[in-house]
């Protein structure tokens, strides 16, 4: 049952999205860094050298912005989180404030932080791209897997009532292996592991695309690499249906996500690049519920809408309170060209609970 807290939240998100306006900001992403300890095939993090990432000092004026703006969930996100020497400080800025945190991590430091991660986060969702150590290797470029596991398995034993989940993005290289991926999420004792599809939008710059689009000009493949080919769509299809049939009861159990029809819908989605059918925007309203706030301040309604300003130029306020309402009177998510495109919504309705 929802706490009147969260109804309350709930019901001023929906009245921004009548109005246009800020009435609360539930949910905010945050990257304490750009850089990055993974060279993974779908991102570019890794390229940052974070020598823009915001100063503690300028976290903590975010932090007393985001408690005016009735901010109750902050997600650390990347980059890579836990490679900024004072994360955990960063973390305790928005605890201090009454925040509740969340952990999006490549999961390769985990275990260095697990006391750590264990006394202030709520959730932690580690990146599980391949579940052999040489497919792992292959997608994010390091040879990672065997610090994920030991990671999750120290967080496991010091914080039991943590939420630790996984979340995988699907594309050319290991769309073959999602039923394995399932099965070592159990195997891991994760209590869930989610599916996207890649990023391969070509005029995005998301995840720090810049230089992939640059590379995409030349001819040098850029994240369309990524795509599936037309027999290869067939072959996922076939997949994701035998995964239906074969994991009814971790669906049922919320052990994957998402359910059926989600699994089919990225499915959908590869076959719409290959003009297989039509993009279809997601039901979303991440615009009015959240914001994602880069590591050098950039604030961006959500990961693929370019950013609205920055931090260093306008304050959070003046932000919220004239150009995303700007942003929002100028988007219809049905027919705008990057909501069709979106591998990672979020809909706020009145039963959410975010926290």
């Amino acid at each position: 049952m929802l706490s009147a807290d969260h109804l309350r939240a709930n019901l001023l998100v929906k009245l921004g999205e009548l109005t246009g306006k800020t009435h609360t900001l539930p949910l905010v992403l945050f990257a304490p860094t750009a850089r990055c300890n993974s060279r993974c095939v779908s991102c570019d993090w890794w390229r940052a050298d974070g020598a823009g990432d915001l100063s503690l000092a300028e976290i903590a004026t975010l932090a007393a912005d985001l408690q005016r703006a009735r901010t109750r969930v902050v997600v650390l996100t990347g980059g890579e989180p836990l490679v900024r020497p004072d994360v955990m400080a960063v973390a305790d800025l928005f605890r201090a404030r009454g925040m509740t945190l969340q952990l999006l991590t490549s999961g390769l430091a985990l275990g260095r932080f697990a006391d750590d991660v264990a006394s202030r986060f709520q959730t932690v969702t580690v990146s599980l791209d391949g579940h052999t150590d040489d497919l792992y290797r292959e997608i994010r470029g390091v040879d990672g897997l065997g610090a994920v596991v030991e990671g999750v398995g120290k967080l496991r034993a010091r914080a039991p009532h943590i939420r630790i989940a996984a979340r995988s993005t699907l594309h050319r290289h290991n769309f073959r292996v999602l039923p394995k991926l399932i099965a070592k999420s159990r195997e891991m004792g994760l209590d869930q592991i989610s599916f996207l599809a890649a990023d391969v939008d070509s005029t995005s710059d998301a995840f720090n695309r810049r230089a992939s689009l640059a590379q995409a000009a030349d001819g040098a493949g850029g994240p369309a690499k990524l795509l599936l080919n037309e027999n290869e769509v067939d072959e996922f299809e076939a997949v994701v249906e035998a995964t239906i049939r074969t994991h009814a009861r971790d669906f049922q159990e919320d052990r994957v996500a998402p359910g059926p029809d989600g699994l089919r819908r990225l499915v959908g989605y590869y076959r719409a690049h290959l003009g297989q059918g039509s993009f279809r925007s997601p039901s979303c309203n991440a615009p009015w519920a959240s914001v994602f706030i880069e590591a050098d301040g950039g604030v961006r309604p959500c990961f693929f809408h370019p950013a609205v300003g920055n931090l260093r130029e306008r304050s959070l306020a003046d932000l919220l309170s004239e150009a995303m309402p700007d942003f929002r009177d100028g988007l219809d998510v049905a027919t705008d060209p990057t909501c069709k495109r979106c591998v990672c919504s979020l809909r706020v309705s009145l039963r959410t609970k975010l926290w």
